[in-house]
Protein backbone atom coordinates (compact mmCIF):
# COMPACT_ATOMS: atom_id res chain seq x y z
CA UNK A 1 0.00 0.00 0.00
CA UNK A 2 3.04 2.68 1.13
CA UNK A 3 4.53 1.91 -2.54
CA UNK A 4 1.88 2.33 -4.12
CA UNK A 5 1.22 5.68 -2.32
CA UNK A 6 4.75 7.03 -3.20
CA UNK A 7 4.39 5.77 -6.75
CA UNK A 8 1.26 8.00 -7.12
CA UNK A 9 3.07 11.01 -5.04
CA UNK A 10 5.91 10.96 -7.69
CA UNK A 11 3.84 10.75 -10.50
CA UNK A 12 2.65 13.89 -9.32
CA UNK A 13 5.64 15.50 -8.40
CA UNK A 14 6.60 14.95 -12.24
CA UNK A 15 3.29 15.94 -13.73
CA UNK A 16 4.14 19.56 -11.59
CA UNK A 17 7.73 19.62 -13.21
CA UNK A 18 6.35 19.10 -16.74
CA UNK A 19 3.82 22.33 -15.83
CA UNK A 20 6.96 24.05 -14.74
CA UNK A 21 8.79 23.29 -17.55
CA UNK A 22 5.73 24.38 -20.19
CA UNK A 23 7.05 27.34 -22.22
CA UNK A 24 6.41 30.94 -20.82
CA UNK A 25 6.07 32.64 -24.13
CA UNK A 26 3.24 32.67 -26.05
CA UNK A 27 0.67 33.08 -22.96
CA UNK A 28 -2.27 33.59 -25.10
CA UNK A 29 -5.60 32.58 -23.50
CA UNK A 30 -5.65 28.79 -23.71
CA UNK A 31 -7.81 26.44 -22.03
CA UNK A 32 -6.41 23.75 -20.00
CA UNK A 33 -6.94 21.00 -22.64
CA UNK A 34 -4.78 23.05 -24.98
CA UNK A 35 -2.01 23.00 -22.21
CA UNK A 36 -3.03 18.99 -21.78
CA UNK A 37 -1.93 18.72 -25.59
CA UNK A 38 2.06 20.32 -24.57
CA UNK A 39 2.63 17.70 -21.78
CA UNK A 40 4.60 14.74 -22.17
CA UNK A 41 2.52 11.41 -23.08
CA UNK A 42 3.00 10.04 -19.20
CA UNK A 43 1.73 13.03 -17.27
CA UNK A 44 -1.02 13.49 -19.96
CA UNK A 45 -2.28 10.31 -18.96
CA UNK A 46 -1.53 10.59 -15.40
CA UNK A 47 -4.20 13.46 -15.48
CA UNK A 48 -7.19 11.03 -16.24
CA UNK A 49 -6.38 8.98 -12.53
CA UNK A 50 -5.61 12.14 -10.47
CA UNK A 51 -8.16 14.72 -9.90
CA UNK A 52 -5.58 17.20 -7.54
CA UNK A 53 -3.48 16.97 -10.74
CA UNK A 54 -6.42 17.84 -13.43
CA UNK A 55 -7.16 21.16 -10.61
CA UNK A 56 -3.65 21.91 -11.21
CA UNK A 57 -3.91 21.82 -14.37
CA UNK A 58 -7.07 24.26 -14.23
CA UNK A 59 -5.22 26.48 -11.93
CA UNK A 60 -2.49 26.57 -14.18
CA UNK A 61 -4.62 27.44 -17.73
CA UNK A 62 -6.54 30.12 -15.37
CA UNK A 63 -2.71 31.82 -14.03
CA UNK A 64 -1.30 31.71 -17.45
CA UNK A 65 -4.43 33.28 -18.73
CA UNK A 66 -3.98 36.01 -16.09
CA UNK A 67 -0.79 37.07 -17.51
CA UNK A 68 -1.03 36.91 -20.76
CA UNK A 69 -0.93 40.76 -21.24
CA UNK A 70 2.09 40.55 -19.38
CA UNK A 71 5.97 40.81 -21.14
CA UNK A 72 7.91 38.42 -19.56
CA UNK A 73 11.48 41.24 -19.08
CA UNK A 74 14.72 38.94 -18.35
CA UNK A 75 16.98 41.37 -15.89
CA UNK A 76 20.07 41.93 -16.62
CA UNK A 77 23.66 40.66 -15.42
CA UNK A 78 24.15 43.10 -12.96
CA UNK A 79 20.61 43.40 -11.82
CA UNK A 80 21.03 41.48 -8.38
CA UNK A 81 24.14 43.60 -7.65
CA UNK A 82 22.69 46.88 -7.86
CA UNK A 83 20.08 45.92 -5.91
CA UNK A 84 21.73 44.86 -2.90
CA UNK A 85 23.76 48.08 -2.98
CA UNK A 86 20.71 49.98 -3.02
CA UNK A 87 19.58 47.74 0.43
CA UNK A 88 23.10 48.49 1.85
CA UNK A 89 23.05 51.99 1.46
CA UNK A 90 19.15 52.33 2.71
CA UNK A 91 20.88 50.34 5.65
CA UNK A 92 23.74 52.97 5.94
CA UNK A 93 21.50 55.74 5.43
CA UNK A 94 19.27 54.77 8.35
CA UNK A 95 21.94 53.80 10.72
CA UNK A 96 23.51 57.38 10.43
CA UNK A 97 20.30 58.52 11.06
CA UNK A 98 19.59 56.69 14.70
CA UNK A 99 22.70 57.15 15.45
CA UNK A 100 23.70 55.63 18.65
CA UNK A 101 20.01 54.25 19.33
CA UNK A 102 21.14 51.38 16.83
CA UNK A 103 24.18 50.12 18.66
CA UNK A 104 22.31 50.54 22.16
CA UNK A 105 19.52 48.64 20.50
CA UNK A 106 22.22 45.57 19.16
CA UNK A 107 24.13 45.92 22.19
CA UNK A 108 20.87 45.40 25.44
CA UNK A 109 20.34 41.20 24.68
CA UNK A 110 24.41 40.90 25.74
CA UNK A 111 23.63 43.67 28.41
CA UNK A 112 20.59 41.71 30.16
CA UNK A 113 22.69 38.76 30.18
CA UNK A 114 25.29 40.09 32.03
CA UNK A 115 23.12 41.95 34.15
CA UNK A 116 21.41 38.24 35.48
CA UNK A 117 24.92 37.11 35.67
CA UNK A 118 25.90 39.84 37.76
CA UNK A 119 23.11 39.60 39.96
CA UNK A 120 23.37 35.87 40.17
CA UNK A 121 27.33 35.97 41.14
CA UNK A 122 26.50 39.09 43.73
CA UNK A 123 24.25 36.93 45.29
CA UNK A 124 26.02 34.17 45.55
CA UNK A 125 28.91 35.86 47.33
CA UNK A 126 26.35 37.97 49.61
CA UNK A 127 24.92 34.55 50.83
CA UNK A 128 28.57 33.39 51.82
CA UNK A 129 29.42 36.42 53.34
CA UNK A 130 26.35 36.60 55.47
CA UNK A 131 26.59 32.37 55.93
CA UNK A 132 31.23 33.42 56.78
CA UNK A 133 29.84 35.89 59.34
CA UNK A 134 26.91 33.47 60.93
CA UNK A 135 30.12 30.81 61.46
CA UNK A 136 32.32 33.67 62.81
CA UNK A 137 29.51 34.72 65.43
CA UNK A 138 29.04 30.95 66.90
CA UNK A 139 25.71 30.87 64.63
CA UNK A 140 24.66 27.27 63.40
CA UNK A 141 27.72 26.39 60.99
CA UNK A 142 25.77 28.58 58.43
CA UNK A 143 23.52 26.67 57.12
CA UNK A 144 20.99 29.13 58.06
CA UNK A 145 19.62 32.07 55.60
CA UNK A 146 18.82 34.02 58.78
CA UNK A 147 19.83 34.00 62.02
CA UNK A 148 17.25 32.99 64.56
CA UNK A 149 19.64 33.86 67.65
CA UNK A 150 18.92 37.85 67.18
CA UNK A 151 15.25 39.63 67.60
CA UNK A 152 14.31 41.11 64.66
CA UNK A 153 13.40 45.24 65.45
CA UNK A 154 10.58 46.53 63.85
CA UNK A 155 9.73 50.49 63.40
CA UNK A 156 6.80 52.40 63.54
CA UNK A 157 6.61 54.72 61.26
CA UNK A 158 3.77 56.66 62.15
CA UNK A 159 4.60 57.35 65.96
CA UNK A 160 8.73 56.56 65.81
CA UNK A 161 9.03 54.81 68.40
CA UNK A 162 11.11 51.09 68.10
CA UNK A 163 8.85 48.25 69.01
CA UNK A 164 11.32 45.23 69.83
CA UNK A 165 9.86 41.37 69.30
CA UNK A 166 11.58 38.80 71.38
CA UNK A 167 10.38 35.48 71.30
Amino acid sequence: MGNLVNREHEACERFRDALDALPVGGNARRSAEAWREELPVAEARHLDACANCRTALEEFAETRAALAGMSVVQPGPWFTVRVMAAIASKEREEESREGVWVSVRRLAPRMVVLSALLLILGGSWAMQERNRELANRGGNGGDMVFDSSSSPTWYDDGMGAVLEVRP
